[in-house]
């Protein structure tokens, strides 16, 4: 009788240390989920640092600014101002001759001399404009409103 016993709480201990197998288990692949969890957290703060916000951005224009090259010639000389277009609709809405055909994504690349919407994707041009400066227009004369009328007394 007493081997039956003995042989009952062995039984009754494998139970319980598969359990304890099985939660150990579980409790490490929770662990690693975690780890891995915040650890891309980590890597995904560091890629939205302004350091590196400022590097994708300067590596987008560089492309645009080359593929515009290979449509375009432009004036190598001038580093040009390159901004992605976001909101059409405002653009349209301030001038809609120039803005009539931006899409999303399309990148607006301003040179002292000229402005340029260029789709990347299609690597084409969608439409240019001059750039006027108006501080070097000649206002003289323009600006005489007597008539040629000038009379001293």
């Amino acid at each position: 009788m007493a081997d039956t016993t003995e042989t009952s709480v062995k039984k009754a201990r494998m139970p319980m240390k598969l359990n304890t197998t099985v939660m150990m288990g579980v409790l490490l692949v929770v662990a690693l989920a975690a780890a891995a969890f915040f650890w891309n957290e980590s890597r995904e703060a560091n890629s939205k640092t302004d350091e590196a916000i400022a590097a994708r951005n300067a590596e987008e224009s560089n492309e645009v600014v080359a593929n515009l090259n290979k449509t375009l010639l432009t004036e190598s000389e001038a580093e040009p101002t390159v901004a992605r277009v976001e909101e059409p609709q405002l653009l349209r809405d301030a001038n809609p001759d120039f803005y009539k055909n931006v899409e999303v994504g399309d990148y607006l690349v301003l040179y002292p001399q000229r402005a340029i919407i260029f789709r990347n994707t299609e690597k084409r041009i969608i439409n240019v404009a001059p750039i006027i400066d108006t501080s070097q227009l000649n206002t003289d004369g323009a600006s005489d409103t007597s008539g040629g009328n000038s009379s001293e007394e």
